[in-house]
């Protein structure tokens, strides 16, 4: 995760409170885009004319349309920067706490829960004038399997690996769709909607699930560019991914 921190500075009273105006529009687009994880606009208290932006990103942003809410304020940024976490932090995210379960299938509810998720996720892709051409070759199956890939690689039964080819089968069933960054991006959106409806309402859990879709999708476009039949080699395990990422 990359942290993102721009600090403003605007000595006007009165275009304070329109830039925080726009900074309201700025957020409800923020919402919309699933590699934001979250957003901060705080004010100073000794200083009241200085403001600082945090936003948290699955990865460093080509910065989407949102800023044009806040272009007229561009002048009066003093710094912008992106930043990487360290092991030093505290709360829940640092595992400080002993209400969460181990694994994030757990937390998620199983692979019941991920079954509905699947569910819900390709019902709104196959509708997708921009995906379903991807999704040509679907079939019923598809949400079942996509349901026991993710029990596993939170942590739950390993019955991808065992029944159904494992890291090496994923992978190869991407190979050939050359699948495009906006097409890549637009299923981030769906998956953050359906994340939203059949997930726990508990945001660290749905924000490590995001992030990990994030970062696979990134794999199966690449992985996708390449024809029917490549080698792909030995790509290891199926990846596991917990409270603090890729295990």
């Amino acid at each position: 995760m990359i942290v993102e921190y721009i600090r403003y500075r605007i000595p006007d009273a009165a275009r304070r409170g329109r830039f925080e105006d726009s900074y309201a529009v700025a957020a409800r687009q923020l919402d919309l885009a699933p590699e934001c994880l979250g957003y901060e606009l705080t004010r100073g208290v000794e200083e009241p004319d200085r403001y600082i932006l945090r936003i948290e990103w699955t990865s460093v942003p080509d910065h989407p349309p949102f800023l044009d809410a806040v272009r007229p304020y561009i002048g009066d940024i003093e710094e912008m920067k992106h930043y990487e976490r360290t092991p030093v932090l505290s709360g829940p995210e640092a595992g400080h706490t002993t209400a969460r379960p181990e694994t994030l299938a757990e937390a998620i509810g199983g692979t019941e829960v991920l079954r509905r998720l699947s569910e819900t996720f390709y019902e709104a892709v196959l509708a997708d004038p921009l995906l379903a051409p991807v999704f040509a070759d679907f079939t019923r199956a598809h949400v079942e399997h996509v349901a026991v890939w993710l029990a596993e690689v939170f942590g739950g039964p390993t019955r991808f690996t065992d029944e159904l080819g494992g890291h090496q089968a994923l992978l190869r069933s991407h190979l050939g769709l050359s699948i495009t960054e906006e097409q890549r991006l637009r299923w981030m959106e769906l998956m953050t909607v359906a994340v939203a409806k059949e997930l726990p309402d508990d945001a660290l859990v749905r924000r490590r699930v995001i992030e990990y879709f994030d970062w696979g999708t990134r794999i199966a476009r690449d992985v996708s560019a390449d024809p029917k039949g490549t080698d792909l080699g030995d790509p290891g395990p199926t990846p596991r991914w917990g409270w603090h990422g890729l295990a």
